[in-house]
């Protein structure tokens, strides 16, 4: 039997492709993060990486799409809903006074006149 090739629709394989490995900053850019997150998920272990020369790594897209699916919120869990405080009654004549500084020119004036 001959091996079958996956079968691509719209840009898209079903079968699942290999694991790739994409850049700090673009693993930054799929979270939303900085690149120090993308560093720390590493060194804790959450993200699998591949160190290729002296400074750079690459991160396995299939570990970030794993990540990403384990630590999805569902937003009811998340999100507490929000409750309105209570206003309290409002008086029909609201009573405004006047600054401290209008008072003492007033009666400054009253007391010329």
């Amino acid at each position: 039997m001959e091996p079958t090739q996956p079968r691509r629709s719209k840009g898209f394989t079903t079968t699942p492709p290999r694991d790739r490995y994409i850049s700090v900053s673009n693993a930054a850019e799929v979270l939303g993060s900085m690149e120090k997150v993308v560093y720390d998920l590493v060194q804790e272990g959450k993200l699998q990486a591949v160190r290729i020369g002296v400074r750079a790594i690459r991160i396995s897209e299939k570990s970030l799409w794993d990540f990403i699916a384990a630590n999805t919120v569902n937003p009811q869990d998340y999100i507490a809903p929000k409750e309105r405080p209570q206003e309290p009654p409002r008086s029909k004549k609201m009573v405004v006074e006047e600054p401290r500084t209008q008072r003492i020119a007033r009666s400054k004036w009253m007391q010329e006149s």
